[in-house]
């Protein structure tokens, strides 16, 4: 697993990597952004105290700390998303420098890519707001936080390099074979999403490193084309 993580790393000299890099940043970036500016727009714009004052001073800071602070929670589903047409470009490098001899890669409609994405983005956010109770107590809510997150991240990342040779049906019956496997790799992806600057390339890094994976594990070869 870390020698398919230095692979990953390994490659951002390659000259899609840095494309894909640029607009992920960019994009990243612009979310984050715009999110926190319509926060402290929606808040200066609300009045929760009628006499004003340092009360209402003080909810506007608290609500929108509280509410920065769930933006970065959620930094890995908006990545995702944002980069989720770009990331199959990424594939393909680490395809054409290490697996030369894999079989040609079917052809995925940008509609069916898109729905995907937006699909995952929105079970993450409603996962991840489920469990915010759970910040009431700090340990608990990390281990969940990691747990399902770890979940999340290998689901979408291994079904988004092997639909490129599976028909979605095979793809699932295949995950489900190597869950727990997958669900390691996840939790170290979810860490990487979870570290600032470095969050901006996860994205990346967690394709590439999927496909390496995925060949070790023997996962990324349709058996008729074996």
């Amino acid at each position: 697993m870390i020698n398919d993580f230095m692979k990953s790393v390994s490659q951002f000299s390659d000259p899609r990597f840095r494309k894909v890099l640029l607009l992920s940043v960019a994009g990243a970036l612009a979310t984050i952004i715009g999110l926190w500016v319509l926060i402290w727009f929606g808040l200066s714009s609300i009045t929760f105290f009628a006499d004003g004052g340092w009360l209402e001073s003080a909810a506007d800071w608290i609500l929108g700390i509280g509410l920065s602070i769930l933006v970065v929670l959620l930094f890995p589903a908006a990545t995702v998303l944002i980069s989720s047409l770009l990331l199959d470009q990424i594939a393909d490098a680490v395809e054409d420098r290490y697996y030369p001899t894999l079989p040609e890669t079917r052809p995925q409609p940008i509609l069916e890519a898109l729905i995907s994405g937006l699909k995952f983005a929105l079970t993450a956010l409603a996962l991840n707001i489920l469990i915010l109770p759970l910040l009431l107590v700090t340990p608990v809510y990390v281990i969940a936080f990691y747990a399902m997150n770890g979940y999340l991240l290998s689901r979408e990342y291994f079904e988004l390099v092997a639909i490129r040779r599976y028909d979605a049906r095979t793809v699932e019956s295949i995950r489900k074979s190597r869950q727990k496997k997958l669900w390691l790799a996840g939790v170290g992806l979810t860490f990487l999403m979870t570290i600032p600057i470095v969050n901006l390339v996860a994205p990346i890094i967690a394709t590439a490193f999927m496909v390496h994976y995925s060949v070790r594990l023997g996962t990324y070869v349709p058996e008729t084309a074996a």
